[in-house]
């Protein structure tokens, strides 16, 4: 019989690096070792109150569990609008310049395929937030990496050499700030230097800004919002999301925000054949959004004792530059292995020290370059100090074995 065959796209979908080692780590947990996941952005810290009174407030009224609107649930909309005027964005943001989605993948998700069909090419500065890889598979569209150097601290490079990445197939800038995975925060400088190169070459430039807000020692945390000019606003398009800020990662709620009307109405009508953010997660997490500010504040003081007490950790068992991350809760480190891949399966199905272990995520996923990325793995600092100093300790002693047996 003759073999049925999927598409070449589904035979080609890329993996996540952040979750491909979870049956691993799951038959680990069955031999009864404790695992410490530095692996994914799934934080420890509870959920603010007024999410939990909104839940138990939901609970004791509802009667009826309806569809969302497309757009969103307007007390949510409401809240994201008060958000955006507390952060100063100059510009009036309207209920048609917002679609609620399933989180920021899936805002991603869906702005790959309306700024870009298959064949374009997207800017990436690598390495990138592992998941873009799929959106681009899912819509034919390329990734062009534009390689960050971590002696810089991540940040961007000159414009010439963003600029020579730009063909005429060319249709938009991926813009993650705070960065994940690298931690790093861009600059006033940086993000006009990106808002004019997009400009001059009739770009989109798409914000994730997942992380707006998480940043550390007193930097800035700006918005793409906060430096456009009102004639840069067709070309400018951000995706949010609450499941960081707000520590509701399960519950799924993002945003896609632009004042492109073309491109927002083009958004409306695919979010009618498509699932979205349910009824209850908008409702229960509209009455904080719209009061974050200082619990952002709050938490990002926690996230930089977290880097801290992990570094210093990490430092003191073995020699190892950390290129400082300055805001989100990531950071990349550059191991003296030459295949981190092999070595983060090792960690959980040979190695436990006292029947524990660390999971971590390997970087290759996290570029679009064959072969980089091969010696570095991606922290997530989100357990609590304690442990973190633990798993510190933990990682140092595996690296020493790995590299003996190895």
């Amino acid at each position: 019989m003759t073999k049925i065959n999927i598409s070449k796209r589904g035979r080609t979908a890329p993996s996540s690096p952040i979750r491909e080692l979870i049956p691993f780590a799951q038959k680990a947990k069955e031999k009864g070792i404790k695992i410490y996941h530095l692996n994914i952005g799934d934080p420890d810290f509870p959920i603010p109150d007024k999410v939990k009174e909104a839940l138990i407030d939901k609970a004791k009224i509802i009667n009826r569990m309806p569809y969302p609107g497309f757009r969103g649930q307007p007390e949510l909309l409401n809240a994201w609008k008060k958000y955006y005027e507390d952060i100063n964005v100059i510009y009036e943001i309207e209920n048609e310049d917002m679609i609620v989605t399933a989180g920021a993948s899936d805002a991603m998700s869906l702005i790959t395929t309306l700024v870009a069909d298959a064949g374009d090419e997207v800017i990436v500065f690598e390495p990138f937030y592992a998941p873009y890889q799929i959106y681009a598979k899912y819509s034919g569209v390329k990734l062009v990496a534009v390689p960050l150097d971590s002696k810089n601290g991540y940040h961007l490079p000159t414009v010439s050499e963003i600029s020579k990445k730009i063909t005429n197939k060319t249709k938009a800038i991926f813009f993650t700030n705070p960065n994940n995975p690298t931690g790093t925060v861009f600059t006033r400088k940086e993000i006009e230097t990106l808002i004019l190169i997009s400009k001059k070459h009739n770009l989109f430039l798409i914000g994730d800004e997942t992380y707006r807000g998480m940043v550390f020692d007193g930097l800035e945390s700006l918005s793409l919002l906060h430096l456009a000019k009102k004639t840069d606003l067709d070309r400018i398009i951000i995706a949010d999301s609450l499941s960081k800020r707000l520590n509701v990662c399960g519950a799924r709620i993002g945003l896609i925000l632009s004042k492109n009307r073309e491109l927002m109405d083009s958004a409306f009508r695919f979010t009618q054949g498509r699932p979205y953010a349910t009824y209850l997660e908008q409702e229960i997490t509209a009455p904080m959004v719209g009061d974050s500010i200082q619990y952002v504040l709050w938490l990002s003081k926690q996230y930089q004792k977290r880097r801290d007490t992990f570094i210093k950790a990490l430092q003191s068992q073995m020699s190892i530059d950390v290129q400082i991350p300055e805001g989100a809760f990531y950071l990349m480190l550059k191991l003296p292995i030459t295949d981190t891949t092999k070595f983060a399966k090792w960690l959980l199905t040979d190695f436990s020290h006292k029947n524990e272990t660390v999971m971590v995520s390997p970087a290759s996923g996290f570029y679009a370059t064959p072969g980089k990325g091969m010696d570095e793995i991606r922290i997530a600092y989100v357990i609590n100090e304690k442990d973190l100093a633990h798993a510190a300790e933990l990682l140092a002693l595996a690296i020493k074995q790995y590299n003996d047996i190895t």
